[in-house]
């Protein structure tokens, strides 16, 4: 028998599931992507001097929103990163923020999301020597308090994924099934990383069947086919060798999209660690192919 809580979140993720596909259904009305965002680590090497050409290069490749990262913030204000924004006709609805951001005073977070318009701000990254099982209920445990009290200012929090988030921690229990499993989906949301869920074989559809609603974002990267070559290769040769530009590579993302209603997925966001150059070409490669996505 369902306890009180339990019940609570199946009748959330039901309720959720059904208000997400209905508003699918309506944006993505013959199985594609009509709004397609960027994370601009994808060109950090240029944004941090350049941040006003760079948007304005993802805007005319015909990118629709930019997913921002804390170093954008590192030479550039709130304010003049939104005046920028506006200048250029970009909206951006989510920023990356470190775990750190979350512990102590909320109100400069708040602050600064609202000030640029972020629906979502997400924690993207957990160092490696804070990955032992307790630490990963430390972690859960503080994104679900500081989750409701975002919530309550109209943010979202969201947690998103590498490869090591699916590793065994003993006993078969990994660090994703901690943040799904000790935090409430009123709390807390995720962004798939679909090209890291990928490399660590995670079952990305069990996912989305066992925790409807909850995948509100993802980053879509594509992945070269030699992927067992990399298996315990370094980030940067990962990033520099078995990454590809979206469509050229062997992940197939339709499968995954055709469950949005189900996995609650609403911004489909580009990215790519190490893109070739011309940078444009290599951003417009990878928007051109989720725009031909059908499913």
């Amino acid at each position: 028998m369902l306890n009180r809580r339990q019940f609570a979140i199946s009748a959330l993720a039901v309720s959720t599931t059904s208000v997400i596909g209905c508003k699918q259904r309506m944006q993505n009305t013959a199985g594609i992507i009509s709004k397609v965002g960027i994370q601009t680590y994808t060109l950090r090497k240029i944004f941090e001097e350049n941040p006003l050409e760079t948007l304005e290069m993802i805007k005319r490749v015909g990118y629709d929103y930019v997913e921002l990262n804390a170093r954008n913030f590192e030479k550039t204000s709130p304010l003049e990163l939104k005046s920028m924004l506006d200048r250029v006709g970009l909206k951006s609805p989510a920023s990356h923020i470190s775990l750190d951001m979350l512990k102590g005073d909320l109100k400069p977070l708040i602050t600064t999301s609202k000030t640029l318009g972020f629906k979502y701000v997400v924690v993207p990254w957990i160092n490696d020597d804070v990955r032992e099982l307790k630490d990963w209920k430390t972690h859960a445990k503080l994104m679900n308090e500081v989750g409701r009290q975002l919530t309550d200012n109209g943010i979202r929090l969201a947690y998103h994924n590498h490869q090591f988030e699916f590793a065994d921690l003993g006993g078969g229990t990994t660090a994703m099934e901690i943040l799904l499993n000790d935090s409430d989906p009123e709390n807390l949301d995720f962004e798939l990383d679909l090209f890291w869920a990928y490399l660590a074989d995670a079952d990305i559809l069990g996912l989305f069947k066992s925790n409807p609603g909850r995948f509100k974002l993802c980053h879509i990267k594509d992945m070269g086919a030699n992927k067992a070559d990399f298996a315990t290769a370094s980030y940067d040769q990962i990033s520099s060798n078995l990454m590809k530009n979206v469509g050229e590579g062997i992940i197939p993302f339709e499968s995954y999209f055709k469950h949005n209603a189900m996995s609650g997925m609403r911004y489909f966001i580009a990215e790519h660690d190490n893109p070739k150059l011309p940078y444009d070409v290599s951003i417009s490669t990878s928007l051109k192919n989720i725009k031909n996505f059908k499913f």
